[in-house]
């Protein structure tokens, strides 16, 4: 029963994510796009819970859900743009798109097929939260400090190109 139910779920969950990928490629208005994008988002950290990876769930919704997603919506609603503004303007070539779709999967689709995969090893016990954080304190933690001066110096070169002249 226990199967059956993790199975349902993972395909309610991935029904949602679909749905939420699918409306931010269809809708019209700029907003409506951003917040499926959040819903998009909000399953697959979803998927990642229920996959047993608690710590990619937790980064999922901490960085893209709530983090990158309030983001888009913020810019959007502090740009300027007229209420009724649609993202795209209807295309007079809509087929190309389907058209290149059909290509990309087929591409990929034939790569995986023959590629030959190694088998999957089972995952070593312990917990890997703790190994990860072995990791970046103590063996990589140049590394790691590096990659935050590089963030911090990216956020202040965005805030002084944001910035407006005689401010």
């Amino acid at each position: 029963m226990s199967d059956f139910l993790n199975t349902g779920a993972f395909y309610l969950l991935a029904a949602v994510t679909l749905a939420g990928a699918l409306g931010v490629v269809l809708a019209k208005k700029l907003v409506h796009a951003a917040l499926l994008l959040t819903v998009t988002f909000i399953g697959i950290a979803c998927l990642y819970f229920q996959l047993g990876a608690d710590f990619l769930g937790a980064a999922q919704l901490m960085i893209y859900a709530g983090g990158v997603a309030v983001l888009i919506v913020l810019g959007v609603m502090l740009t300027r743009h007229t209420p009724g503004e649609e993202t795209s303007p209807d295309n007079a070539r809509w087929f190309a798109a389907p058209v290149a779709a059909a290509l990309f999967f087929a591409v990929v689709f034939s790569a995986v097929y023959v590629t030959p995969f190694a088998e999957v090893m089972e995952a070593p016990a312990g917990n890997s939260i703790e190994k990860l954080a072995d990791l970046m304190l103590g063996e990589y933690v140049m590394t790691f400090e590096l990659a935050a001066a590089l963030l911090l110096a990216a956020l202040v070169g965005a805030i002084v190109l944001a910035k407006e002249e005689g401010q």
